[in-house]
């Protein structure tokens, strides 16, 4: 009786054991799944995340690319581009420059500014390195003291053929007298852009500074 009871016991202690086990065995693949369905998640997560990312820098390189075409387009201010600015002055030094005839192009000798090196000095006329939109302006002193040249100063801004716009300036036995003009004109690659004197066969053109001759290109289209 006593042999039987202990084996009875050692049965249910064996039965108790395999069915703890058994839990415990369903508890870690319980666990196991749950881990490995975060990890699933965490994956889909990172996968998404990387696509975001992905397009993220597709558009910031691309609008880079826009940023580069809009710096670099044809039409835009020069101090924006590679290529300028262009931009010159020049004036006439001497006190007198005399006996300047009818249909003469100006000559200003002295260059103050020449960025794009347009402006010829020995000439006196600007070649347009760039198309674009221009301002020049023009100022001109007329001398009158009897010995240099007759007074009634008549000029004009050129481009090529065209006239832009003209000066006009009448000195007297005691006074000299100043003229002055600014155009906003479109030039082409290689035009040429100066001052040219119109009916005067004996102009005397004062200097000292006052006559002068500028350019500047605002935009290049």
């Amino acid at each position: 009786m006593g042999g039987a009871y202990i084996i009875l016991l050692a049965c249910c202690a064996s039965c108790y054991a395999a069915s703890d086990l058994e839990i415990f065995q369903s508890l870690v693949l319980d666990r196991l799944n749950t881990l490995e369905g975060r990890v699933a998640e965490q994956n889909g997560l990172i996968t998404s995340q990387q696509s975001v990312i992905e397009a993220l820098l597709k558009t910031v390189f691309s609008k880079d690319e826009e940023l580069k075409d809009i710096i670099h387009r044809p039409s835009r201010f020069v101090l924006e581009s590679g290529d300028g600015p262009v931009a010159f002055t020049a004036a006439i030094q001497p006190r007198v420059q005399d006996h300047v005839g009818a249909n003469a192009t100006v000559k200003f000798e002295t260059v103050i500014t020449n960025l794009g090196g347009g402006y010829n000095n020995t000439t006196g006329v600007f070649t347009a390195p760039l198309p674009g939109l221009y301002m020049f302006s023009c100022s001109l002193l007329d001398h009158f003291d009897g010995k240099h040249g007759s007074a009634k100063l008549h000029a004009e801004i050129v481009q090529n053929d065209k006239i832009l716009g003209r000066v006009f300036a009448h000195a007297d036995d005691t006074n000299r007298d100043q003229g002055a003009n600014t155009v906003f004109v479109q030039v082409n690659q290689g035009d040429r852009i100066f001052i040219r004197s119109v009916d005067n066969n004996d102009l005397a053109l004062g200097g000292e500074m006052y006559s002068t001759f500028s350019g500047y290109l605002l935009m290049q289209l």
